[in-house]
């Protein structure tokens, strides 16, 4: 969720409204590819929520910058040590770190389209310098296999210049995890009791699949229900974005999946797994008791 801040990012991007046109059409264009049927389970793989149960984006992106940079690093060797046998690990570090790049635009693009404002803005930003590097790099390639062996130092040059333009934009798609979190698990920092600890609901007041929210004594925010006759509880906050699950709609053939009103994330109530992204994290798990003397206890699974 965007708030106000000073960073460099923020005093940048905060009144660049033009940005906001680029973000009409990518929203466009990414959206309606995911109305595509059978597109599902392609987001799923670009969201990491299927098979990694983590975000793919910064694990893809350490391929491509780390493949980039060997590949002008070693352009750098041949140049200034002058050791040409070593040119063809260069435009073969270069190939795979494009390829690497373009699942990194797939997989930004399904991420960032579920963000808003200022958060949308910056990475939007951060989209377009990505790609003018990669176009960059492209050409770079394209003027290392043309067959003219004149175009080579050119091809050099491209190089190194997207790189330094990767870096530029690299910086502003740090700004979304770390400025925003976006992305960034949403129950990380709630403390989860491991101790039996009695709910402020009482049994009798929950009906099938009617979730309700109660809190622990300390405080802790719980997502209660009753699936044909039994207690579940799992945390509350979605784990994407910060979604409050118990406002959700049941889905899935036997509606024991609650699917968050904010950006569609479906979780399971029973086990707290994912079913469908953005979100890639599970939700917190709690057991359920009802001691004799009455009430529900729940702990940390």
């Amino acid at each position: 969720m965007s708030s106000p801040r000073n960073t460099a990012a923020h005093v940048l991007v905060k009144d660049w409204k033009w940005l906001d046109a680029f973000a009409t059409f990518f929203d466009w264009l990414v959206g309606g590819f995911y109305k595509i049927p059978g597109t599902g389970w392609i987001r799923l793989l670009l969201h990491g929520t299927w098979p990694l149960g983590h975000p793919l984006h910064p694990a893809i992106t350490d391929i491509t910058v780390g493949a980039y940079t060997a590949a002008v690093a070693i352009d750098a060797y041949v140049v200034w040590g002058t050791h040409p046998t070593v040119e063809p690990a260069a435009d073969f570090a270069l190939i795979v770190a494009f390829a690497s790049s373009l699942i990194a635009i797939l997989s930004g693009l399904t991420d960032w389209q579920h963000t808003f404002g200022e958060e949308k803005r910056t990475g939007m930003l951060h989209a377009l310098i990505m790609i003018v590097a990669t176009l960059a790099f492209l050409a770079s390639i394209i003027l290392r296999f043309d067959g003219n062996p004149g175009d080579r130092p050119g091809a050099l040059w491209i190089s190194g210049i997207a790189w330094a333009v990767m870096l530029v934009g690299a910086f502003f798609g740090g700004e979304l995890p770390y400025g925003y979190g976006t992305e960034v698990n949403r129950q990380a920092f709630e403390e989860h009791p491991t101790k039996w600890q009695k709910l402020d609901v009482a049994p009798s007041a929950l009906e099938d699949r009617k979730p309700v929210v109660a809190k622990t004594k300390d405080g802790t925010a719980v997502f209660v229900v009753k699936i044909d006759g039994k207690i579940h509880a799992m945390g509350n906050t979605c784990t994407h974005a910060g979604g409050p699950l118990n406002e959700g709609t049941w889905v899935g053939g036997d509606r024991c999946e609650i699917q968050c009103p904010w950006h569609g994330s479906v979780f399971c109530a029973k086990d707290g797994s994912v079913k469908a992204g953005p979100a890639t994290f599970p939700e917190p798990v709690y057991e359920t008791r009802l001691p004799d003397g009455g009430g529900l206890e729940v702990r940390a699974r």
